[in-house]
Parts: structure tokens; sequence; C-alpha cells
């Protein structure tokens, strides 16, 4: 009984080892896009990115990558111009105040808020043990369906784009 234990133990210890230099290709799952534009230093022009789990598109400049959304239905894009943000589809709907509210626990420093005709954002600070983090959450309706834009960046050109980006979904 020992021995058929141990054998049974050495053959899965080597079926999950034999596992581990494979890298999975499933096909898509992430997919990079590069608008053109300008080769300085600036970033090129915002253009079209498709979304196709959320079928709409958003404009965010430079070389993204669109993935799977680490929780709920949507997509992590992540791109030096804007870090990494999340598009999904809102579990709940939230209103501008609830946002805010929201905020609160970070110790918000310079917190702005704006309606938008289908929605509202919010953007802010704060000040970690890692240092400066700027925030931006975002809520829309498109569609027929409320969606959440977010994200938490290190920098605040970052915090700048992904507010723009946001605001540029569309079907």
């Amino acid at each position: 009984m020992i021995r058929a234990s141990m054998f049974a133990l050495a053959i899965a210890s080597l079926t999950m080892f034999a596992g581990c230099g494979k890298k999975k290709d499933d096909g898509g799952s992430a997919k990079t896009t590069e608008k053109s534009g300008g080769g300085g230093a600036a970033a090129p022009a915002a253009g079209p990115t498709k979304l196709p789990k959320l079928n709409l598109q958003i404009d965010v400049p430079g070389k993204v990558e669109v993935g799977d959304a680490i929780m709920g239905e949507g997509h992590m894009l992540q791109g030096e111009s804007i870090g990494a943000m999340q598009i999904e589809v809102a579990e709940k709907k939230k209103t501008l105040d609830d946002a805010k509210s929201d905020a609160e626990m970070y110790g918000p420093k310079d917190l702005k808020d704006e309606t938008l005709p289908d929605g509202w954002a919010v953007t802010y600070s704060n000040t970690g043990s890692m240092g400066k983090n700027f925030f931006v959450d975002v809520q829309r309706d498109i569609g027929g369906k409320t969606y959440h834009c977010s994200t938490t960046g290190s920098e605040e050109k970052q915090q700048q784009a992904v507010l723009a980006a946001c605001k540029s979904l569309k079907p």
C-alpha cells in the first residue's frame, strides 16, 4: 500500500513539473494593437481599439495589449500610456455619491467628479506605502448595459489617459 501511494505521488509530481515548461497559446486571449503615429517621445494619437467581449471600442494612445478582465465580464488593457486599466460590465450600478464615498477609504487628495451624459467620472490621488497613486473610476450606460472603467496608476499622465479613454467608450 505504501509503495502504491509513493508511486502515485511520484507520477503526480512528474506530471505537474512536466507542464511547467509549456507555454499556453490560447489563440488570442491577449491581443496587441498599435496605432500609427509619430516616432518621438510623445504617444501616438488615440485610435479605436476593439473590446470584443463587450462589443465596444475605446480610444487609447500608443501600443495596447487587450486581455481578459481579472474578474467579471470584460477586458484588461495594458500599455505605456495607460499602465493597466479594467473595463467590465458593472455587477451593480453605483451613484456618483457612492463612488465618492468609496474613495474616502483611500484618503483622497485632489478629488474631482464629473457628471457625464451617460454616467459619471471620479479621479483622485493618494500617497501610500509605495508612493503616490492616481485613481480613475468611471461608470457609463451604453446600449442598455452599465460599464465600469477604472485604474490605479503610479503616474498622473496615465490617470489622464485612462480618464480620456473611459470617456471615449462607444459601440
